[in-house]
């Protein structure tokens, strides 16, 4: 049970998630590239290439990892749980997406199948918890204000991303 409670397990479960989301985006997209293309803001944002979607995935896991290295050696589960939290809220929007499409979207499998998972740490680290309410909820906000601006920030650079990685591939060297 211990090794559940680990401050490294939002870390692993994001990135068997976001595999999932690597590995079906680029062929979703193109799937559904005439329905895409009617909207105003587009799911998974305004980029097609898996490589570029994959670097911001990069920069993701990287907090992550900073995050729990931070709570590990700190021993922090206020913070941990608020990352949690904001980590398995997401999962609402692929529910939201694949509602809107009424089909299959990427990152929802991995999505209903780390709820549960999700659902106990929360549960876990709640009880565990060593803050007040007050406390936790300022560090919610500031969690959730910090995830969505990085959000934000990766879905407008994303886009310059993947042009780089295709003028790299298309330069004859």
């Amino acid at each position: 049970m211990e090794m559940f409670l680990s401050y490294w397990m939002l870390p692993i479960l994001f990135i068997l998630h976001d595999f999932e989301e690597m590995i079906a985006m680029p062929i979703w997209k193109r799937r559904h590239r005439r329905m895409l293309s009617t909207m105003s803001k587009p799911f998974f944002g305004a980029v097609s290439n898996g490589q570029a979607f994959s670097c911001g995935v990069l920069e993701e896991m990287t907090i992550l990892l900073v995050v729990s290295a931070i709570c590990s050696v700190t021993n922090d589960s206020t913070l941990y749980l608020a990352f949690c939290i904001a980590y398995a809220s997401h999962f609402i929007m692929h529910y939201r997406m694949c509602m809107q499409m009424r089909a299959y979207v990427p990152g929802v499998v991995s999505a209903t199948i780390e709820m549960p998972v999700m659902i106990w740490l929360i549960i876990s680290y709640w009880h565990m918890g060593q803050a007040t309410l007050e406390t936790f909820l300022a560090y919610q906000a500031v969690v959730l204000l910090f995830v969505y601006a990085n959000l934000l920030i990766m879905h407008r650079l994303m886009p310059a991303i993947q042009s780089r990685l295709l003028a790299y591939a298309n330069d004859p060297a």
